[in-house]
């Protein structure tokens, strides 16, 4: 299966903050602290990402809001990112794949 939501978002205020779907249906992101593992599906209601947990560290910069997303909307280059309750959270912004920055 090849969605559009493949490959690595990031947030523009601070890269750290990313999702990053992969095909088989995991998700791994982080807030800029806090890491995220997980798996999101297609449903009616739109993409769906899992809960899950995560630890509860702190640093500057970070996003807490990219760990809080439950529904995802895609919109060419950027994801629209939706908390449970469907409140727009914040948007995340396509990664050139094979992006490896080291961080």
């Amino acid at each position: 299966m090849t969605h559009e939501i493949i490959g690595r978002w990031a947030a523009e205020q601070n890269e750290r903050a990313f999702l990053e779907f992969q095909e088989d249906g995991r998700l791994r992101g982080s807030d800029g602290a806090n890491t995220l593992a997980t798996s999101w599906s297609e449903e009616d209601e739109g993409l769906m990402v899992k809960p899950s947990m995560t630890t509860l560290m702190a640093a500057p910069g970070m996003l807490t809001w990219v760990t809080r997303a439950r529904r995802v909307a895609p919109d060419g280059d950027r994801l629209d990112v939706f908390d449970a309750a469907d409140k727009h959270l914040g948007t995340l912004l396509r990664q050139p794949p094979d992006t490896d920055d080291g961080r």
